[in-house]
């Protein structure tokens, strides 16, 4: 169907975790001014993949120093797990001897990966960056791991893992039996693909702190390659062997979102910070691209537009990182969404008390007229309330009244986004206390 801005929506039904969540989800397509120019991040002729984002840093795997052990059936291929930090530019190395075995994990300054060893003590080992202490994990010497904390999920002869890596500590979280695998872990929830109820993969949850389990998925088709971050849980649903869609289930509302509703496969999403990219293969089975789409203003964005293989996206706050097989051998590459900038200040010698003015402008300076700008007060800087909407002028600018008779309150303005531009907030500002002279407000000296 079709919504009144000439959206494409569509009505999901979901059974599963108790409840039936029936929504309805509008992707707006975004204009070119949601992302940045595109930033290539690594460099060479070998191949570099497999890229995991958190916050400003950046691990990978590289192949430069790629070698070869064992033969046959039994054969391994080795390379070097790295770390870029995107603001100082700089590319640590943690196995200079070549001896990574898998796409590694990060979470704040904790990284993981499976390693060889010396071929006879493979398993994964960790760093910490803050501290630079390196070694090899107490933990079975599984596959597939991925990291929130001090917690890593992995997946060990068909079932899931989660290891503290501070304490040592290895709960296995789905049953015998059940070929578990593909996890992921945000805070206390675990998430992974099972086949326990037959032929198809469904998808469950952990909760870690009340120990239980919540089966989320219950179509009869396969859903697979489940991630989670805050609560949002992503994953890929095969319809048919040639049409797979990304879904999104609020693990708080016990809701279901279909994202994409295209008859070619999209898969491998990633979510985080309120944003889900994957691939896409609607404009073409080789060539594969990077889509996002953020949750609070469901709004869809291509990310990439190149001839060829973009795979491997992940996302952290403004950032989306993925690899690309344009040129000699793969190589990772960067784009930023862009927001426009929203400013705030006190309006000098206005005679209510106080007034304070905004304004609105995209990346490139330039006015974003004609948009609603909600300005909030908060008492602390930690819970905020709307006091009133203004709608930009033509310069971007706005200006309202802040009440601040009952004491010093903080200001900010916020700005929801819209298809052409992505959201906003500005820098909060304090305004003092007020008290009334002659019938007016006046600004406590």
């Amino acid at each position: 169907m079709i919504d009144p801005f000439g959206r494409a929506c569509w009505l999901v039904m979901v059974g599963g975790a108790a409840t039936v969540a029936m929504m309805f989800s509008c992707a707006s397509p975004a204009s070119a001014d949601w992302l940045g120019k595109e930033r290539q991040l690594t460099t060479g002729a070998a191949t570099q993949d497999w890229p995991q984002l958190s916050g400003s840093k950046l691990a990978y795997a590289d192949h430069a120093g790629e070698r070869t052990v064992g033969q046959g059936a039994g054969a391994e291929i080795l390379f070097d797990v790295r770390v870029l930090d995107l603001k100082t530019g700089t590319d640590l190395n943690l196995t200079p001897d070549h001896t990574a075995l898998g796409r590694p994990a990060i979470s704040g300054d904790r990284v993981v990966w499976s390693d060889y060893g010396n071929g006879t003590n493979p398993g994964f080992w960790y760093r910490n960056l803050a501290t630079g202490q390196q070694r090899r994990l107490n933990a079975s010497p599984g596959a597939q791991p991925q990291l929130s904390g001090d917690l890593l999920c992995y997946e060990y002869e068909g079932r899931i893992h989660v290891h503290n890596v501070n304490t040592g500590r290895d709960l296995v979280v789905s049953p015998a039996g059940a070929s578990a695998s593909a996890c992921d872990i945000s805070g206390r929830v675990v998430v992974w693909q099972d086949v326990r109820n037959g032929t198809d993969a469904d998808i469950y949850a952990y909760d870690l702190g009340t120990r239980s389990e919540t089966r989320l998925t219950t179509t009869g088709t396969d859903q697979t390659l489940p991630r989670i971050d805050d609560g949002l849980v992503v994953w890929q649903d095969a319809i048919t062997a040639t049409n797979s869609d990304i879904y999104a289930y609020d693990l708080a509302a016990a809701a279901v979102t279909q994202v994409t509703d295209d008859d070619s496969v999209q898969w491998f999403a990633e979510v985080a910070d309120g944003r889900i990219v994957w691939m896409d293969e609607r404009d073409g089975h080789d060539n594969t691209e990077i889509y996002l789409y953020d949750v609070a203003t469901s709004v869809t964005t291509r990310v990439t537009r190149h001839d060829g293989w973009s795979s491997n996206p992940t996302v952290a706050g403004n950032r989306i990182v993925y690899e690309d097989s344009r040129g000699a051998g793969h190589k990772v590459y960067l784009r930023v969404v862009t927001p426009p900038k929203l400013s705030l200040g006190r309006v000098p010698g206005s005679r209510t008390s106080p007034e304070v003015s905004g304004r609105l402008v995209g990346a490139d300076g330039s006015p974003v007229s004609a948009e609603t700008v909600v300005v909030e007060t908060s008492p602390d800087g930690r819970v905020w309330a709307a006091l009133a909407e203004a709608v930009t002028d033509q310069s971007g600018g706005f200006t309202l009244d802040v009440d601040a008779r009952s004491g010093d309150v903080q200001v900010r303005a916020r700005f929801a986004g819209t298809p052409e531009f992505p959201a906003a907030v500005s820098p909060a500002i304090t305004v003092e206390r007020a008290h009334i002279v002659a019938g007016l407000l006046r600004p406590q000296p």
